[in-house]
């Protein structure tokens, strides 16, 4: 059995709040504001370490209470590219 990689990074951030968080994965939308998602602040600060496990970049727990899963998808994007 292969299991395929999230191929984007709002695709890893949707796949870690559908199994890690048990988010619905049809209220995953990248205009939903991440803290709407992370509803308790352990959530975020679980998020932030996950993303840093696996993309290895610093995440600054206020974006993810800020930013829509898009917009943040998108920063993230920016610092793995600035690597």
């Amino acid at each position: 059995m292969t299991t395929s990689a999230p191929e984007s990074t709002i695709d890893l951030i949707g796949a870690i709040l559908i199994e890690m968080f048990e988010f619905p994965a049809e209220e995953v939308q990248g205009g939903t504001l991440m803290r709407d998602m992370l509803t308790d602040s352990l959530m975020v600060v679980e998020m932030a370490i996950v993303l840093h496990e696996r993309l290895g970049i610093k995440v600054d727990e206020e974006e993810l209470r800020a930013l829509t899963l898009a917009e943040f998808a998108d920063v993230l994007d920016a610092r793995i590219t600035a690597l």
